[in-house]
């Protein structure tokens, strides 16, 4: 009998409650995570709790109809295929008829997802009435059909035994023509009151509509795009998804920024997000470029090849890589660390570039480094071999500072060193003498692999623990930079093994995707908390300059780009929305008022103006934050947007800092009651000419140094106006100015 797991459900955001069966608790023991009493670890409890809520949203299977489109967020190489395995276990406790699952658009990622499928559920080991799943992969012939209507013919046959009911599990690849023929298969079919899920595997790649921006230039509303005006793989995913009367479409991936970012009436915009939450063990951005940041390692720009730089033997950034490698080989065979799961295999990853030509260039140079190392620690020469040694010495010794279990240096050295060299395959990964290399693990404890995008996006290197990519950023796209990550992962255990070498460039690059992934996580949580809709959220997040969001053709609206810090952010138009000039007076006494006595005059030179005499206070900037700058609303477009994504910046600064001040200005004040209302006219776009006051006089001794000048260079420094508006009948406007320091200041990114 299944055992039942109690999940904690918050009713009031529940759609269904999903039942936990045997399906769903066999994989996740069978994964490693029940204690010896068979309930679920920690982990196990983390990842059923997780799915749970993924179903729940999900369509409910005693519904007539569902058409549903979320994305499930996680991090690169943190565990998004067991958390769509867990689903797929649990969407077949809950009656679900069929499951596809869109793979990869190559052939080796299609069969990498349907062999961790088939093993997950258990598929291989389970015969007669234990078998729960009907496994198909590309279906496309009559069989394939005859397979697929038998096994809906028994879920819909009344007298047949519902515990002997299969669901179809259909692998199917992120490919136009197998697409297709899986519609063309199944379209005709009665699929009347059959709850199907699809998942599509890396949701972001391949999926989208790579026309958008064109259709958008054409002028071409969203909505009204026809099938020849759409790409090819986003025409197929929509003519499936038509196929099936009620169907969760899930998109899994951990570069969303594409999916995020489309326009919110496109078909593939998801309604709902749940974000993924990683074991202990892993290690991702965070860890490698904050916590750990002696990981990294600078590849010289010397070192790195291009069109003006060719390379005539391997830069000594590579020969240091390499020993890290090898002596972490050694270091694993001596302490037999390949004995625990997560140290089945070390390996490194070359990663040139994308051209197959610098790959063979790296190919070769790793093959003759592999020879003349071997030939020398093998070889007569004493004194070649000790210069060698002590290169591997200096490495050794790095090594050792974020490795303390490392062993002695003469532990890993003579023959054990040797057979690390020698017996390590190198393997080049990509298309260039036919079909990409498929790597059997079980072969070999080591290996090292160069080669490009074939081992990008969706491609696990087993026991990773180093890295050299001299490639550089390219256009910069995040979503693109961030795939390429393949040194995430579950690698606690062995971290100080690892070292990745990146050019400066590269570097800066993940630390600002860093600081923009949980940025976007932070800004998502909430509508994952509560299941509130998508179309909700406002399309913007932290993202510096030097990035690029992702790949301009799949979006339809453009991206407007905001830059804060060491500078004034003013507001252009305070009087746009005449009914909002009282209730921003109002909200902005009731700020005051029970500050007045905070406030005193600020310093200046005797002969300054009243006008340019200021009230100052030093005020908590959260108090600022939620009961000032949250409270004042502005309408005008250039306005509002970016109004709110400087609050938001606010908002995660002090998630960090929660104590700092800012000061307060009151522009001209003597007192609440007495406070000059200075006159400013409009141009021509109907927004304030010149706000601020200028230096006084312009030339000799510095009476008044003009309003941009009265701030702290180090504090947020809020400058509240009145205005009289000239020309006009709009008295006792309330603005703002905002100075924002360096250190507080971000880039953002937003769609128009």
């Amino acid at each position: 009998m299944a055992e039942v797991i109690e999940i904690q459900n918050n009713a009031d955001n529940a759609n269904w409650n999903p039942f936990v069966g045997e399906e769903t608790n066999e994989l996740l023991r069978s994964k490693g995570f029940a204690n010896p009493d068979r309930t679920l670890n920690e982990n196990g409890v983390r990842v059923l709790d997780e799915t749970y809520r993924i179903m729940q949203v999900c369509g409910n299977p005693n519904t007539a109809t569902n058409s549903e489109t979320g994305i499930v967020i996680g991090y690169v190489q943190s565990g998004k295929t067991l958390s769509f395995t867990t689903l797929t276990a649990l969407a077949r406790d809950n009656n679900y008829q069929i499951v596809i699952i869109i793979g990869g658009t190559s052939v080796n990622l299609l069969d990498q997802s349907t062999k961790r499928v088939r093993k997950d559920l258990r598929i291989d080991s389970r015969y007669g009435f234990e078998q729960k799943w009907t496994q198909i992969t590309n279906p496309h012939t009559q069989e394939d059909f005859d397979t697929i209507t038998n096994a809906l013919d028994q879920w819909a046959n009344p007298t047949f035994p519902n515990n002997r009911c299969r669901t179809i599990l259909i692998t199917v690849m992120k490919n136009g023509s197998h697409l297709r023929n899986l519609a063309d298969l199944i379209n005709g079919t009665n699929l009347n009151g059959v709850p199907t899920l699809i998942i599509d595997d890396e949701g972001d790649h391949a999926s989208l509509n790579t026309r958008a921006r064109w259709a958008a230039r054409q002028g071409i509303d969203v909505e009204d795009l026809t099938e020849n005006e759409v790409s090819t793989i986003y025409r197929r995913i929509t003519a499936l998804r038509n196929i099936f009367p009620h169907h969760t479409f899930l998109q899994y991936t951990a570069t969303p920024q594409a999916n995020l970012f489309i326009n919110i009436m496109d078909r593939l915009s998801p309604n709902f997000i749940k974000l993924l939450t990683p074991g202990d063990e892993y290690t991702g951005g965070i860890q490698f470029f904050r916590e750990n940041p002696n990981l990294i390692r600078e590849i010289p720009l010397n070192n790195i090849p291009n069109a003006n730089q060719q390379l005539q033997e391997p830069p000594d950034s590579l020969l240091e890589a390499l020993q890290v490698f090898y002596l972490g080989v050694v270091a694993g065979t001596v302490l037999e660390l390949f004995r625990l799961p997560s140290q089945r295999n070390r390996s490194m990853l070359v990663h040139p570039s994308r051209l197959q030509g610098d790959h063979t260039t790296f190919y070769g140079w790793v093959n003759t480094i592999k020879e003349s190392w071997r030939r020398l620690l093998s070889g007569s020469d004493e004194e070649e071999k000790a210069d060698l040694l002590r290169d591997f010495r200096t490495t050794y010794n790095d090594l050792q500072m974020t490795a303390p279990d490392l062993p002695a240096f003469e532990a890993l050295t003579d023959y054990n060193l040797v057979h690390a060299i020698q017996y390590t395959p190198i393997v080049e990964v990509n298309s260039r003498r036919g079909a990409t290399p498929q790597i059997n693990w079980q072969d070999s404890y080591s290996w090292i692999l160069v080669g490009g995008q074939s081992m990008d996006r969706g491609f696990t290197v087993e026991g990773l623990t180093v890295t050299y990519m001299p490639r550089n950023v390219g256009v910069g796209n995040v979503d693109t930079i961030q795939q390429r990550a393949r040194f995430f992962g579950y690698k606690r255990s062995y971290l100080g093994y690892c070292r990745v070498f990146l050019d400066q460039v590269t570097i800066d690059a993940y630390n600002f995707i860093v600081e923009h992934e949980e940025d976007v996580r932070n800004r998502l949580v909430g509508f994952d908390v509560s299941n509130r809709h998508l179309n909700d959220w406002d399309r913007e997040a932290v993202l510096d300059q030097m990035l690029n969001l992702t790949r301009a053709n799949i979006l339809y609206d453009g991206l407007d780009r905001d830059r804060f810090g060491d500078d004034w952010y003013r507001i252009n138009a305070p009087h746009d929305t005449e009914n909002l000039i009282q209730s921003n007076s109002t909200a902005l006494f009731d700020f005051l008022n029970p500050k007045s006595a905070m406030f005193a005059e600020d310093e200046g030179h005797a002969n300054r103006t009243q006008e340019q005499k200021h009230l100052v206070a030093r005020i908590s900037m959260r108090v600022c934050l939620d009961h000032l700058l949250n409270k004042l609303k502005y309408t005008r477009e250039s306005d509002s947007a970016t109004y709110s994504s400087l609050r938001g910046i606010l908002k995660g600064y002090l998630d960090e800092h929660p104590d700092d001040d800012c000061l307060v200005y009151l522009m001209s004040a003597n007192s609440l009651e007495d406070w000059t209302r200075r006159t400013r006219r409009l141009d021509r776009n109907d927004e304030i000419q010149q706000l601020f006051q200028g230096r006084n006089p312009r030339t000799g001794e510095v009476i008044y140094p003009g309003d941009s000048e009265i701030k702290n260079e180090n504090l947020l420094t809020i400058q509240i106006h009145l205005l009289n508006i000239r020309d006009t009948d709009f008295t006792s406007v309330p603005t703002l100015a905002i100075w924002v320091p360096e250190h507080i200041g971000r880039d953002i990114i937003r769609q128009a």
